[in-house]
């Protein structure tokens, strides 16, 4: 007779957070049908409706514009300042050797 007892407690334990789950997670889908009903449209759309709200909506956004004057923005912010020195250093470079070149020329032209 105690051993009936602890059963049924603890079966009335263990059901009352299984019916919480449930009951939330029930909830939950009302809801998430609710939403989505709410949300689609009532009339069929066709193929060629689709296509020409997509192309609306691409057109409008101007990706390409807004893309290029985002990198623009991007290299003259972040990549030109930090290739600064080292375009100068590189110029620096090629200034000595077109130098020397030309000193060799000079000499062979004087050699000859």
């Amino acid at each position: 007779m105690v051993e009936d007892l602890t059963r049924d407690d603890e079966y009335e334990e263990s059901s009352l957070p299984i019916g919480a789950i449930v009951g939330t997670a029930v909830t939950a889908g009302v809801i998430a049908y609710l939403i989505r009903r709410s949300r689609a449209d009532s009339a069929p759309k066709t193929p060629a409706d689709v296509a020409m709200n997509a192309w609306d909506r691409a057109r409008g956004s101007d990706i390409r514009d807004r893309a290029g004057s985002m990198t623009r923005d991007f290299m003259l912010d972040r990549v030109l300042p930090e290739m600064k020195p080292i375009l100068l250093d590189l110029m620096h470079d090629v200034k000595s050797l077109v130098d020397q070149g030309f000193k060799r020329a000079e000499k062979s032209i004087k050699d000859l």
